[in-house]
């Protein structure tokens, strides 16, 4: 005989995410916001340049006067005043130099000295002398020479090498207050030049001609090596820059600038002052000078404001397109919101204030999305409670009276393949009870009664009922629970939850397996699971298990995990699912820990 079954109506479907948004008619595109032709970047650029032109531009029309005033303080008489100071300068100098080195000439009158090794020969006073003397900035140290004229040692050692006072011999030689100026030597990458202040010594019983320098009746010397940057620095306060450079002049042809560097002969004289026989302080113009007034000023201050212009140009329009790439983004992502999208993410942008914008969108998509689902979640929960409560007063009475009347032919019918065809109806009018039952929990689930509940008893008689289905299967179940673990939830609803899950898991392993039941604490928090080695949920399924009516079983209302959801809820718990496809399924209880809840000790 045919069995006949009641098949259930078409299920309910909840309206999309997005119908309480308004979209645009069709074949209408959304206006989209555009920048207007002056924005914001654009007006900054033109503040931006007024602020660096106008300056600019004034320090331009001042520049005149003050060249004009420039050139003539430079050539008008102090400058010569100037120049007298610098030459009475090097004077006291050299002076300085002579009245040290006559010093040294009265204290060394010992004919050992002058000699080699004789730095052998000096008493501690004399040594002390010499350091002192050695230790002035303005010299390198002492150099002593003997009859000859033949350098024999210095003080410090290495001050002064022969082969530099042979160089330094070949330069000519004036003579100063009594004393020798030799040098200064040729300039050199790994040494400064250096100026020698040789004056001859009058040793015991010995004597002098009258010049003093001791080169005719072969006398010994005393010479102090100087450090010719020194001399050459005094002209420093002369310079001008960009408009007067002193140079000093030496009677061996070279030139040298106030740093004692070698330089090239002045291209243009303002002025030649003699200093010493041969030596002379001269003062070069430069071009700056040769050129019309602030010529070239006027061709630096263009370059500089058109170099200004341009590089505010220039960041205006990477700032600008960059500007508009981010709005731009972020104006299609609210398009999307404003278009019922509520999954598509908010794009996310570098820049702070954009960025915090954005974040802020992205907040607000999630709360709308979350108070869309909430409202759409009541609304749905008050369909089906009042299609559960029309159904339980239609069909479950008619139900009723249909069962009771089979129950009562099933006692009276002799025949026993009529009976069979009445217990098959029976089974048919129970199923679709069932069925009613699960949608009135659904939808109206009674409130919980909580009460402490001992997980490894509930998992004990959840074994108890399912054992001989699961030898059926070949499937083996295995309970991992601590003996003292308790759980603070309605017993009958948590009950009806694990044995949704338990079935499920085994309607997953037709051809035998395994499951377990797992109770522990993770987290401040009771985790409750059954897990299974089954094919798995497969990703695209997992966020729609929980949906009601949602089933890819041949017989099944799609009613299972919703319900699990529901009752979890209710009770405080969180249900939540995972899976890898070919490794099994884990469906799990969350449960805070809270009162009435202990954990093992």
């Amino acid at each position: 005989m045919t069995k006949h079954c009641i098949q259930p109506g078409p299920p309910l479907s909840a309206p999309p995410l997005s119908s309480p948004l308004q979209s645009p008619p069709p074949g209408q595109a959304a206006e989209r916001p555009r920048f207007r032709r002056y924005s914001m970047s654009s007006r900054y650029l033109w503040v931006s340049l007024l602020a660096a032109l106008v300056p600019l531009l004034s320090f331009a029309a001042l520049y005149d006067s003050y060249f004009s005033e420039l050139v003539s303080r430079l050539t008008d008489e102090r400058l010569a005043t100037r120049t007298a100071a610098t030459k009475n300068e090097f004077q006291v100098y050299l002076n300085e130099r002579r009245y040290e080195l006559a010093a040294l000439v009265d204290q060394f009158d010992t004919p050992g000295i002058f000699t080699e090794g004789g730095s052998d020969q000096l008493s501690p006073t004399l040594r002390d002398l010499l350091i002192l003397q050695a230790e002035q900035k303005a010299l390198y140290g002492v150099a002593f020479f003997d009859a000859d004229q033949n350098l024999v040692w210095t003080f410090p050692d290495g001050a002064l090498t022969r082969e530099r006072y042979d160089r330094m011999k070949a330069t000519p030689a004036i003579d100063f207050e009594g004393a020798q100026l030799i040098g200064p030597e040729p300039p050199s990458w790994d040494r400064p030049p250096v100026l020698l202040m040789k004056q001859s010594v009058a040793l015991n019983g010995g004597t002098v001609n009258q010049s003093g320098t001791g080169t005719r009746d072969h006398t010994p010397a005393i010479g102090l090596i100087v450090r010719f940057n020194s001399l050459a620095a005094i002209a420093g306060s002369l310079q001008v820059d960009g408009v007067i450079r002193p140079r000093l002049s030496l009677p061996d042809g070279r030139t040298y600038d106030t740093v004692g560097q070698l330089v090239s002969s002045p291209e243009t004289l303002v002025g030649s002052y003699p200093l010493l026989p041969g030596w002379h302080l001269e003062l070069e113009q430069t071009r700056a000078l040769v050129e019309p007034s602030s010529a070239r000023m006027r061709y630096v201050l263009i370059l500089l404001v058109t170099g200004t212009a341009s590089f505010l140009l220039i960041i205006h329009l990477v700032i600008s397109r960059r500007l508009k790439r981010q709005m731009d983004a972020l104006i299609e992502s609210v398009e999307h919101v404003a278009n019922g999208d509520l999954e598509t993410p908010v794009a996310q942008s570098s820049s702070r204030e954009v960025k915090a914008l954005a974040e802020s969108i992205e907040r607000m998509r999630h709360q709308l999305k979350q108070v869309i689902r909430s409202t759409l979640e009541v609304d749905r929960q008050a369909s089906l409670g009042k299609l559960a409560a029309g159904l339980a007063h239609d069909i479950r009475n008619p139900l009723t009276t249909m069962l009771t009347t089979l129950q009562a032919l099933i006692k009276r019918e002799p025949n026993a393949s009529h009976r069979e065809m009445l217990a098959m109806l029976e089974d048919e009018v129970q199923r679709v009870n069932e069925v009613i039952g699960n949608l009135l929990n659904f939808a109206r689930p009674r409130e919980p009664q909580a009460e402490p509940i001992l997980v490894r008893q509930l998992f004990d008689g959840l074994t108890a009922l399912v054992t001989a289905s699961a030898r059926r299967q070949n499937v083996t179940l295995t309970v991992n629970c601590p003996a003292n673990l308790t759980v603070h939830a309605d017993a009958g609803q948590l009950r009806q939850m694990l044995m949704n899950l338990v079935l499920n898991a085994l309607q997953a392993l037709p051809h035998g397996g395994q499951v377990w039941l797992d109770a522990e604490a993770i987290d401040q928090s009771l985790m409750l699971s059954v897990r299974d080695n089954g094919p798995g949920i497969p990703e695209h399924q997992r966020q729609r298990v929980i949906e009601p009516f949602f089933t890819t079983k041949s017989t099944g209302t799609g009613l299972g995990l919703a319900i699990c959801h529901t009752l979890a809820v209710k009770n405080g718990g969180r249900l939540t699912i995972e899976s890898t496809p070919g490794q099994g399924a884990t469906v799990s209880i969350r449960f805070p820990i809270g009162e009435g809840m202990e954990l093992e000790a």
